[in-house]
């Protein structure tokens, strides 16, 4: 399989700052699944990962991690050497750092570059103010450094993002958009989740993956638990929900959580439904690229209960 070349690939979640201190060449850094994404070749990778691994029902994302390094292990030793393959052991899950011990350490010509979490006096705590200053940012152009590895994602997710001074209440007789926040700690899966979304008039508010990029520009703001933390996540979504709430009191919102199938996210997602208080819809990315039929009737049937 052909591959478009570029120099560095992030295999997990790496804070912008802490990239930016390890990389030479911003610019040339690319988001691993964002790249798959767009190149749209992670159906036959999560094919090619199955076979690699000899086991169906495991996390998609290993799959095609699974399928490209399985691959890019075959292709010739120049064009391996053009690739550096970058990851971080704190934000990358134990299926996917097992997934990569099967090639790390191995003659294959492949290049990995561990870029570890450090912090000044142990491990960092989000601070209480910002949770509190937790309200959406956004740039025009997403021109963030933390966002440049994510040119799939953003440009897909400029067709239904909704600033803060552009939601509107409810009102008679008015075209409504319905307005959702969307979390999860990864990027979505689903290659037409938003053009599926622009075309129910759906909003997105509030993206809880790119707020966490965003804010690992800067080391002060950041912390893991933005990431790890469920019940830290949970506040910090409680407290933009009452934010919404508290200045467009007649808004209704929905909040979606979408994540890859046979993974510990799944858990993550009952700890959500148990306490998130709001019309909530899990949407399991399984495999096959996009949303299934089922996928979108149960997307249509929750768009329709947020009145």
């Amino acid at each position: 399989m052909q591959v478009k070349k570029i120099n560095n690939l992030i295999i997990s979640f790496v804070p912008a700052y802490l990239l930016a201190e390890v990389s030479d060449e911003m610019e040339s850094c690319r988001d691993f699944f964002d790249f798959i994404m767009q190149t749209k070749a992670y159906y036959e990778l999560e094919n090619s990962g199955e076979q690699f691994l000899q086991c169906a029902n495991i996390n998609p994302m290993v799959k095609i991690l699974a399928g490209y390094l399985s691959t890019l292990s075959k292709e010739s030793v120049s064009y391996k050497n053009s690739i550096k393959l970058m990851y971080s052991p704190k934000f990358t899950p134990r299926d996917m750092l097992a997934c990569l011990e099967n090639f790390i350490g191995f003659n294959n010509g492949l290049h990995f570059k561990q870029i570890n979490y450090k912090t000044e006096g142990g491990e960092k705590k989000i601070a209480a103010n910002a949770v509190e200053r937790a309200r959406p940012e956004y740039m025009d152009a997403f021109e963030r450094d933390s966002l440049t590895g994510h040119n799939y994602l953003i440009n897909n997710y400029k067709k239904v993002l909704c600033r803060p001074d552009e939601v509107q209440p409810k009102s008679a007789g008015m075209f409504n958009h319905k307005y959702i926040i969307l979390i999860g700690s990864t990027a979505p899966l689903f290659s037409d989740l938003f053009e599926y979304l622009n075309a129910l008039n759906v909003k997105v508010i509030y993206f809880e993956y790119i707020e966490a990029l965003i804010k690992s520009e800067n080391k002060n703001l950041f912390s893991p638990e933005l990431i790890l933390n469920i019940t830290v996540r949970l506040d910090n979504i409680k407290k933009i929900i009452d934010s919404y709430k508290k200045n467009c009191p007649q808004i209704n919102i929905g909040v979606m959580h979408i994540f890859p199938k046979f993974s510990h996210y799944e858990i993550e997602d009952h700890f959500f439904s148990k306490n998130i208080g709001e019309k909530y819809l899990p949407l399991e990315y399984a495999g096959g690229e996009k949303l299934s039929e089922r996928d979108k009737i149960r997307l249509e049937a929750f768009i329709k209960i947020i009145n």
